[in-house]
């Protein structure tokens, strides 16, 4: 029989609207409807709320209150789920012969609350895929059909001295993921597995097996080049499909990296020296960790910002006028311009692989936001980390494959050595996989299961929850991640940045579902969550700003530099591009597989080898180009507040932030309901929306319009509590370190629940009243009881209508209002009939 799950969210409504009843305040805004605790929803795998039927007598169930938790989290770590080390112990010996990539990205937490996924759409582009294979029997994985016409021709192969794959302008395409042939779609087989195998008791399931994914082919195996030799139209036309099947995250981690001809042997016209006969002019083949001193000859050079900006410089040549892939109705757009064009509209994020190579950066494709700054925000680049083995217990950074570097701010590093997945020798068939391809689908499938943790978030904001919430430490939770291990070299492969900064070889580290559950770790840029899916949210995590303030630094340093130095500050260009006079560097290389291409061949009169030469004037000009666009952007972010961590609260539903945050650049509630229980050093504005709470908020609260209701009621805190189990209690008081001011539009709601028990603000600062003051009364009070409703340093002027000694009728007692001494006191004048039963 199939097994059906209410989600937490159901629950939450089920139990959280039953303990609110209550207690009186239902923590359901308007708008927002809740199951029936005894006949809630029947639940489907595409329902936003619902657990995907996995098989019969899975034990993995979701936890309904925290004493379950643990258990919950366990049976979901079946052999299918996969052990630390990689390896069954159940089995002889070492080999790795069982996942381990779920295990490093604490998935079984993130399940146990029950979260798979669901109610996401993912999208991959890659080789095709093995659709009679038993993983993927399930209705969430939808290959998208799209049409088009080549509008260039080329070879999309390069990865040998003859060019393979060719396409032609002209020809007409289909994208089809399922239809690929047989010898494309081993790669794209095994990558499926890692995002969205069925968990099915077998070997190995995705990582967010309840997600819907759409998967669009690459037009070739996986040895489609990274390089500029790809069509505009068909990429456009592929990842626009895919967008417009509503996925939200895209997959790409296809293809082979560019390489040379042997730098060691070759010169830069192509010349045969004999081996080694280039070598004293040979650029940069050693790589960074590698023993052998020419480990890198024929991979393309990737250690230095140069080298990057040559691969900018390359795709310019190609589909600039005169370059292969020139399209004149796309002019100098490459096939990366055409995935940043589908995109950028819809606010998919694009998740790439850093590539496998022994280089401090990752390749141009992941780096394209270096040169392309707008696009930062919606790409991922993806590094490898290797599983712990005999000789270290520890997961270790796959030195082997190229780092985060000059794209920190935008890498993660996940599993990618023996990814335990699905293989295309059989529908019955599973092998391990290696490289920064399998570790890529890890990174898009914690954005899934991310996404259905937190509905009301974009695939942007989860992107930053997903950087700011990763691992950095060990296994002892406080040593950095690397701490003690080298590379084959010697060196040290340590995390080497601050704590809360992303380090040059992991960028943020490895993303931890576990510590996901919880909210954003800190604002990469202000922050604006509308909540009008799910009606309630609870973020335990400390939220601070130390990365977008380090970063603001490093930009503004960049922009004073580039203004004094022009376009020096870059430092030198490439051997690859040419002298002033037109001659060619010593160190210049051939990159491989342009040789034997006839187009280029026609384009260069015969003389192939020349076509990767960039020209002096033009790479002085490309270079101003991308350095004058990233000028651009950092000045518009300083103009736009962009470097600031500010919190806006828009929406029906409801935010409880439990954290210690230390963020500084203010919070804003425009709708809904936020509860501060923990600490808040920024001030809080109030436009629209309800402001409440028991914790301390360091500076001021301006209640602009809406409502200051400070406490939160036993009802309240038990249905936050449920949510992810954080400890959250009732209470009446919310402390404030600034000044509270309740404006004209405003108001104070209060509940008055007994003599001794009522909501209030104490402050440290003074008290500016004009606002309107509403009471909740809910039991019968004592005559002369004196209610300190709020404190403060002093107070300015008074609730509407509400002068020293008014009286009031609120909840069938009457009151004298009084604002003396920094207080704002309620003394309980008289009770009349029918008192302490509500709300008049």
């Amino acid at each position: 029989m199939s097994m059906r799950f209410t989600s937490r969210r159901q629950f939450l409504r089920r139990v959280g609207g039953a303990l609110a009843a209550g207690a009186g305040i239902a923590f359901l805004p308007a708008g927002f409807a809740s199951a029936s605790p005894k006949t809630g929803p029947t639940l489907t795998p595409d329902h936003p709320g619902g657990r995907p039927t996995t098989y019969p007598g899975d034990p993995g169930f979701v936890a309904t209150r925290p004493e379950e938790f643990a258990a919950a989290k366990a049976s979901w770590e079946t052999p299918e789920y996969g052990y630390y080390t990689g390896h069954n112990p159940a089995n002889p010996g070492t080999a790795i012969d069982s996942p381990w990539q779920l295990v490093a990205v604490n998935a079984s937490t993130a399940y146990a609350l029950g979260y798979f996924g669901q109610g996401v759409e993912l999208g991959m582009m890659d080789s095709g895929y093995r659709p009679t294979h038993e993983a993927f029997q399930t209705g969430l994985i939808v290959p998208v059909r799209a049409e088009g016409v080549y509008g260039t021709s080329g070879f999309g192969y390069r990865n040998a001295a003859t060019p393979g794959n060719p396409f032609t302008a002209g020809e007409p395409f289909t994208v089809a993921a399922d239809q690929a042939r047989t010898t494309d779609y081993s790669h794209g087989t095994g990558m499926l597995g890692v995002t969205s195998g069925i968990r099915d008791g077998k070997e190995q399931h995705g990582i967010a097996f309840g997600s819907k994914i759409y998967v669009a082919k690459t037009g070739g195996s996986d040895t489609q080049s990274h390089g500029p030799f790809h069509d505009y139209v068909y990429w456009h036309t592929a990842n626009k499909a895919l967008v417009d099947a509503g996925a939200q995250v895209i997959n790409s981690s296809w293809g082979s990296f560019v390489q040379t001809i042997d730098r060691a042997r070759f010169d830069g016209r192509g010349n045969d020296l004999g081996v080694n006969g280039n070598l004293a002019n040979a650029y940069e083949v050693a790589g960074k960790d590698s023993v052998s001193p020419t480990a890198m000859a024929t991979i393309l050079p990737n250690e230095y910002l140069k080298d990057l900006e040559y691969q900018y410089f390359f795709f310019k040549i190609c589909y600039s006028e005169g370059g292969e892939q020139y399209n004149p109705r796309y002019p100098g757009r490459s096939f990366m311009d055409a995935i940043w064009d589908a995109i950028k509209d819809s606010g998919t994020v694009n998740v790439r692989s850093s590539g496998n190579n022994d280089w401090s950066n990752p390749f141009f494709r992941p780096s394209y936001p270096l040169f392309n700054p707008w696009a930062e925000n919606q790409f991922v680049a993806v590094g490898g980390v290797q599983p712990p083995s005999a000789t270290n217990s520890e997961y270790t950074k796959q030195f082997g494959f190229n780092e985060a570097g000059l794209a920190r701010w935008w890498t993660v590093s996940t599993p990618s050595n023996s990814v335990r997945t699905t293989s295309s020798a059989g529908d019955t068939n599973y092998s391990n996989s290696s490289g920064t391809s399998p570790a890529t689908p890890v990174g898009t499938a914690v954005m899934g299961v991310l996404l259905s943790r937190y509905p009301n978030m974009d695939a942007k904001q989860v992107r930053e929850l997903m950087f700011t919430t990763a691992n950095n430490k060990m296994s002892d939770g406080v040593r950095f991640l690397g701490t003690g291990q080298t590379s084959p070299t010697g060196a040290s492969i340590a995390w080497t940045a601050p704590d809360g900064l992303p380090d040059e070889r992991w960028g943020w580290g490895i993303p931890d579902l576990a510590k996901g559950m919880y909210g954003p770790g800190q604002f990469l840029s202000p922050m604006t969550y509308t909540m009008n899916k799910a009606p309630l949210d609870v973020w335990s995590n400390d939220i601070s700003q130390t990365a977008i303030k380090a970063r603001e630094k490093e930009d503004r340093e960049w922009l004073a530099g580039y203004k004094r130095h022009g376009i020096a500050y870059a430092g030198e260009f490439s051997p690859n591009v040419l002298h002033p006079d037109g001659t060619l560097d010593e160190q210049a290389f051939v990159l491989q597989g342009i040789l034997a291409d006839p187009y280029i061949q026609a384009l260069t009169d015969g003389h192939p080898e020349l076509y990767d030469k960039v020209r002096y004037k033009d790479a002085v000009k490309w270079r101003k180009e991308w350095m004058d666009a990233r000028a651009a952007y950092i000045k518009h972010k300083i103009d736009k507040h962009l470097y600031t961590a500010s919190l806006t609260k828009r929406g029906r539903g409801t935010l409880v932030m439990t954290g210690d945050n230390t963020y500084e650049g203010g919070t804003r509630v425009e709708g809904g309901k936020l509860s501060i229980t923990g600490s808040h050093a920024s001030s809080i504005e109030v436009k629209g929306g309800t402001l409440g709470g028991t914790g301390f908020v360091a500076r001021s609260i301006d209640v602009d319009s809406g409502v200051l209701e400070p406490g939160l009621s036993s009802g309240e805190a038990a249905s936050a509590a449920s949510l992810t189990f954080t400890d959250i209690g009732p209470g009446n008081v919310l402390k404030v370190g600034g000044d509270v001011t309740v404006s004209r539009a405003g108001r104070l709601a209060i509940t008055i629940s007994g003599d001794h028990d009522y909501t209030s603000v104490r402050a440290e600062g003074d008290l500016v009243l004009g606002g309107e003051l509403d009471l909740d009364v809910r039991a019968r009070l004592t005559p002369g009881t004196v209610l300190t409703i709020m404190s403060g340093d002093s107070v300015k002027g008074h609730f509407h209508s509400l002068p020293e000694r008014r009286v009031l009728n609120a909840g069938r007692h009457l009151f004298r209002v009084s604002y003396r001494h920094g207080d704002v006191t309620l003394t309980v004048v008289r009770t009349l009939p029918g008192a302490g039963s509500g709300r008049d």
